[in-house]
């Protein structure tokens, strides 16, 4: 079934005025839609190949280079999940292209003309995304904490993490957490630029660019925009250890979550009034 079937069928056919379709004949046909999304299968095999790829060098590198022993011993969960800092820019990037793609090829006429309801189309795709990523996500994290454990184990002098020590499991299931926050700051802004090209620009601003000029500041500002700063604090759910400045993992959490949550609403604002 193609993606323009999967939003026309949600209608009974054989009657003359048409039951306007229910919300879950639109999850059904948003999750239509993101598995027969082509993006969808290749994004999600690339942020794979980064994750669990990239960690696995990152570890081997980082373990095997003498001058590296220190941060390795200090940090080993940080180091095993290091390849997450561009898996989390893949989930942003299908985030954007889930609903940029729609604008794009026309669709998202077809898809407002079915459901006039334009925030259940939203509420729909973000329930779906959020449900096939958090999967995603938490399966790529534990394979990949796992093949960290592999890694590590050709050195033995080194301590070697387990998920049944302190806070390492909440670190493994928080990565999928936040993949799926990340991957709704994508959406979200996709549906606030309805273009690919930009919505991926202001999310890369988000993730990497704001913190990056932020370490740049006094640390008298640094410090307080680099706690509450979204990204930032929603990274220390990755973090075993906390730091001075730092909120705690699930405060952080909450701050990132909050501002998902903003977009989100001025997303749905936009779609309703816009025209599509």
């Amino acid at each position: 079934m193609t993606q323009a079937q999967a939003v026309l069928t949600v209608q009974p056919r054989g009657t003359s005025s048409p039951r306007p379709p229910g919300f879950v004949n639109t999850l059904s046909a948003e999750w239509t839609k993101l598995r027969t999304l082509r993006s969808t299968p290749i994004t999600v095999a690339v942020s794979a190949a980064l994750v669990i790829g990239l960690s696995a060098l990152i570890t081997w590198a980082a373990y095997g280079a003498p001058h590296h022993g220190q941060r390795a011993i200090t940090d080993p969960v940080g180091v095993i999940q290091s390849g997450w800092l561009f898996g989390l820019l893949a989930f942003g990037v299908l985030g954007v292209l889930v609903i940029t793609n729609e604008y794009s090829s026309g669709m998202i006429n077809s898809t407002f003309l079915v459901t006039p309801k334009r925030v259940r189309v939203l509420v729909a795709k973000v329930l779906v995304f959020s449900v096939v990523m958090f999967i995603a996500g938490e399966v790529m994290s534990f394979i990949n904490f796992f093949v960290g454990h592999a890694v590590l184990s050709a050195f033995p002098s080194y301590y070697d993490p387990a998920l049944g020590d302190n806070d390492v499991l909440r670190v493994v299931i928080g990565m999928g957490l936040e993949a799926v926050l990340v991957g709704l700051i994508g959406l979200s802004l996709g549906a606030l630029f309805r273009n690919a090209a930009a919505a991926i620009a202001v999310a890369v601003g988000v993730l990497w660019i704001g913190p990056i000029v932020i370490s740049f500041l006094p640390s008298s500002i640094q410090n307080p925009l680099d706690e509450y700063w979204p990204t930032e604090a929603g990274s220390q759910l990755e973090e075993v250890t906390r730091q001075s400045h730092a909120l705690t993992a699930w405060w952080g959490t909450g701050d990132l979550t909050l501002f998902v949550l903003v977009l989100l609403v001025l997303a749905g604002y936009a779609l309703v009034k816009r025209d599509a």
